[in-house]
């Protein structure tokens, strides 16, 4: 382990293996009877379960389902009128998914899109004005694909005949048999979905929603895939949620025309306001409900958000004490491998700290590397423990001294060069809404809202300032 470079084949499958969580045995399928007990018994429960998960929703709109399929046939069995050119993705190359899709396509990222959302919620802070925000929980979206409606959507995008015939061809007809040890069981039809596991599913769910409904007065639209989010802002909460209220009534008849199922207990709502301090969620009695279909949506203080944990004050506090605890236990799990004891070699601990740890702590810290740093320096305390166990140093060396060693950058120095880079890209984004998200004149450091781009100005701290001389320093010698 002394000698085994970074690119070696063992270093990475072991260090895989200690970062999971470990084996946990599959529990019994089905009831106890002799059928489910046995090896043949098993494989047919397992497969009667992604046999019922890759179905059709219920249907709401007999009439719209059976136009749909109808003419769907019609069109699958004319002739092709058109040749398929060989060119890119059709659907992107064309400029066809709506800018409010994120999801699966080049220059976009989840980090993208939450920026978005919390740079719309900071404009209304600025305002001293309030958003409401409506996270929702699309059931089994990938699995539950209504062919006959995927196809039909293809052909009103105007994708080329032919090109539409081989997805139907990829799509109809699939089945699958489930194997468990030696046994395999019936086979299935897959009546539903598109494949798991294939490049070009997430870019047909995108084209499954494409015709979304885009919601008018100031509702916004945010979608990563199956991500759905609807968000608001308005002087008062009020006024905002029944206008919020009509998009998502909006949403949940197309939902429904599209067999697209929504779980309304699994969804969120939030209100975002500002507060300098940390306040005991509650919602006042006053506040009107939200419904989804006419069940309602559950208020929250906090929301996972495409892997931001999002506070209804923007604190980022709720995020990072996440990550921090996700953090120290892969740490805990690599001890071995990155602690003092370790034979590993610096250079091995060190690449084994920026591709499995510190990624954790610093994903999408664009977003929120502007949080006090208070909060970001318990982020650079697990970095320091890190050095200090990896070096098996002394108690009495410091952390800037560390840093310099092992060519390290403080997380305030590296947050800040990711947030220059995330910034100068999106001002020339193609996508507007990335632009328009990004390009503002930041707060002065006096104000008393703080906003992401605040980082790119901000001064470095104390240990950034101290690595930064040594590295002067030893630059001069």
């Amino acid at each position: 382990m002394e000698e085994i470079t970074p690119s070696h084949q063992a270093y990475w499958k072991l260090a895989k293996a200690l970062k999971s969580d470990g084996y946990l045995p599959t529990p019994p399928s089905g009831n106890r009877t002799t059928r489910s007990r046995s090896t043949t018994g098993k494989a047919e429960c397992l497969a009667d379960s992604i046999e019922q998960q890759c179905s059709n929703n219920t249907i709401h709109d007999a009439t719209h389902s059976h136009r749909i399929e109808e003419e769907v046939r019609t069109k699958i069995a004319l002739e092709p009128q058109d040749d398929l050119a060989p060119s890119p993705e059709h659907l992107i190359g064309k400029g066809l998914i709506i800018n409010e899709q994120f999801g699966f396509r080049p220059n976009h990222s989840c980090p993208q899109q939450v920026h978005r959302l919390v740079e719309h919620i900071s404009e209304g802070f600025k305002k001293k004005r309030k958003t409401v925000a409506v996270f929702f929980d699309v059931a089994k979206a990938f699995d539950r694909v209504w062919h006959a409606g995927l196809i039909h959507k293809l052909y009103t995008l105007e994708l080329p005949d032919r090109l539409v015939l081989i997805i139907h061809n990829y799509l109809n007809n699939r089945n699958f048999t489930f194997r468990h040890e030696n046994t395999y069981s019936t086979k299935r039809i897959l009546k539903a979905g598109v494949p798991q596991g294939s490049t070009l599913s997430p870019l047909l769910y995108s084209a499954y929603v494409n015709d979304i409904p885009r919601p008018s007065n100031g509702v916004q639209l945010a979608l990563f895939a199956d991500d759905t989010a609807l968000y608001l802002r308005g002087n008062n909460y009020r006024d905002t949620t029944p206008r919020l209220q009509r998009a998502i009534d909006e949403l949940t008849r197309w939902l429904r025309l599209w067999r697209i199922k929504v779980n309304p207990e699994k969804s969120a709502a939030i209100r975002f306001n500002y507060s300098k301090h940390k306040k005991k969620f509650s919602v006042p009695h006053n506040t009107p409900t939200l419904y989804i279909d006419n069940a309602s949506i559950p208020w929250h203080h906090n929301y996972k958000y495409l892997g931001v944990t999002l506070d209804k004050h923007l604190h980022f506090r709720d995020h990072v004490a996440r990550v921090s605890k996700l953090t120290k236990f892969y740490q805990s799990r690599l001890y071995g491998m990155i602690g003092r004891k370790s034979k590993m070699s610096l250079r091995n601990k060190r690449t084994l700290y920026l591709m499995c740890i510190r990624p954790v702590m610093t994903y999408a810290c664009p977003v929120f590397a502007h949080a006090a740093p208070n909060i970001i320096k318990k982020l650079q305390k697990i970095q320091n423990k890190f050095c200090r166990q990896a070096t098996d140093a002394h108690w009495c060396v410091k952390n800037s001294v560390l840093h310099g060693d092992l060519e390290l950058p403080t997380i305030n120095k590296f947050m800040k060069d990711a947030s220059k880079r995330f910034f100068d890209m999106a001002q020339n984004h193609p996508n507007p809404l990335i632009v328009s998200a990004a390009t503002y004149e930041p707060p002065p450091a006096h104000h008393f809202l703080r906003r992401p781009r605040n980082v790119l100005s901000d001064p470095p701290d104390a240990l950034t300032s101290e690595v930064e001389k040594l590295a002067e320093a030893k630059a001069c010698n």
